[in-house]
């Protein structure tokens, strides 16, 4: 019993860490789609060990996590919520985007490549996502790179008109490293 109440005071000194540091980085707001609300839902997901019921979060799994920190933190601008380093386990980072915790995890025993990951937002201007999005590209470190290095980091594509369901939409698609997407649809 004395070590179960031990190992249950160690858990809660870590989350308390782990929100204390969270709340020390700087969290700029630079998502067009973002609200106070769902920047809220996202801190909240970094908070609960574990939430009663609903979408927590999306975790995704690469073999290089320097790719998407570069990818979130200079072209989507989107908050660091969480930073973890597990010495010779994992890494992980936190991002909250357009109201969703998403998740970054390197395991550096068996590190794996991400596969295909394309997360979907609706927006009402497509066109002031992309000049944002473009924008913070534009502006960061990543624009000097020589292209076959900052292919494997972000590449963009913008399609005037696609069928998504059974509407019409304007998509403007921002494609990071190993195959994860994030697709921005405006529906006519």
């Amino acid at each position: 019993m004395r070590s179960f109440l031990s190992l249950i005071s160690t858990s809660a000194l870590l989350i308390g860490v782990t929100i204390a540091l969270a709340k020390d980085v700087p969290q700029v707001d630079h998502a067009p789609t973002r609200s106070a609300s769902r920047e809220q839902t996202c801190k909240a997901a970094t908070r609960a060990p574990a939430s009663p019921e609903g979408f927590e979060s999306v975790q995704v799994e690469t073999a290089d996590i320097t790719r998407y920190e570069q990818f979130f933190e200079l072209v989507l601008r989107a908050p660091v919520v969480q930073r973890m380093d597990h010495p010779q386990v994992d890494r992980l980072r936190g991002y909250c985007f357009g109201g969703v915790l998403i998740v970054i995890r390197q395991d550096l025993r068996t590190p794996r490549p991400t596969g295909w990951v394309q997360i979907n937002f609706t927006v009402p201007d497509v066109a002031a996502v992309q000049e944002e999005v473009e924008g913070s590209y534009r502006a960061s470190t990543l624009a000097q790179l020589a292209e076959e290095e900052r292919e494997k980091i972000v590449r963009f594509r913008f399609k005037p008109e696609v069928t998504r369901g059974h509407r019409k939409a304007i998509r403007f698609e921002v494609t990071g490293p190993e195959g994860f997407m994030v697709g921005f649809d405006q529906y006519r």
